[in-house]
């Protein structure tokens, strides 16, 4: 069965998951309709994904928005919310310790609550990665990865809402430069195009995205690369399409990273 079949197949309920190694945990909602309505004040960081059918409404401290099939939803750990489900949604919900952002080499700025449309990548690789974490099985070089890229997506999809004194700066015109997948610009060339010398830049990036321009440009494209493996195109496509010099590049990129070569990684979490 696909990973959609397998969350299909669930009876009604929640359902939790979590691999013997994994780093994060999982809880995939079926039909629900014992608890229609919640306040809560995570422990965790979370993404939330309306899988299937139904949606819920969502309200906190100075916001609200609706969820529908096809959204995602990302709450802060901490971060005080209430909602109201549709009697009958299909939910899943991948949790993230503050230790694992971290661990990911990815810097995600206090968000709070924030919802939009899955990109049909994600939406597909949230469903894999909550099928193979309800197995219990061993699942970390998958895992990895897949958060990764998760991760690297939340911030470029909800942070500028909640940075918005931060736009229009020198670092925003390198964060673009640097997420540029085809551009062949140096770092010395970045720092230059935004006015700053390179000591300057670099300590000004770091303490903005909490790590170097080198580091933060090969965390955006090894995302990249992931993001288009999950859509199904092949190790030469991915590599094209993310900025690495060819398949091998990003082969040997991809596994001092992960631990294992991306074609292994697709086969897994993406099955043709």
């Amino acid at each position: 069965m696909s990973p959609k079949q397998i969350l299909e197949a669930l009876p009604a309920g929640r359902h939790y998951g979590a691999a013997r190694d994994g780093q994060c945990w999982t809880m995939v909602g079926r039909r629900l309709s014992d608890v229609d309505e919640w306040t809560i004040v995570p422990p965790l960081s979370s993404l939330t994904f309306a899988w299937g059918t139904g949606g819920c409404e969502v309200l906190f401290s100075g916001g609200k928005f609706s969820m529908r099939p096809g959204d995602l939803m990302w709450i802060d750990a901490g971060w005080a919310h209430r909602g109201k489900n549709i009697p009958g949604s299909d939910f899943l919900t991948v949790m993230f310790s503050s230790q694992r952002v971290a661990s990911a080499c990815l810097h995600v700025d206090c968000i709070g609550a924030a919802a939009t449309q899955a990109p049909a990548e994600l939406a597909q690789m949230l469903v894999a990665l909550s099928a193979l974490m309800l197995e219990g099985k061993e699942t970390l070089l998958f895992e990895v990865p897949a958060r990764d890229a998760l991760l690297t997506w939340v911030r470029k999809a909800f942070s500028p809402q909640q940075s918005e004194d931060l736009k229009g700066d020198a670092l925003e015109a390198a964060d673009k430069m640097l997420c540029d997948p085809q551009s062949t610009r140096l770092i010395g060339d970045v720092a230059r195009e935004v006015g700053l010398d390179g000591p300057e830049f670099s300590r000004q990036f770091a303490k903005r995205f909490h790590m170097t321009p080198e580091l933060y440009r090969k965390q955006q494209r090894l995302a990249a690369a992931t993001r288009a493996l999950i859509a199904g195109n092949s190790v030469s496509v991915a590599a094209h399409d993310a900025g690495f010099a060819d398949a091998a590049h990003l082969s040997r990129t991809f596994k001092s990273q992960y631990g294992l070569p991306p074609s292994l990684w697709a086969d897994k979490v993406a099955p043709r």
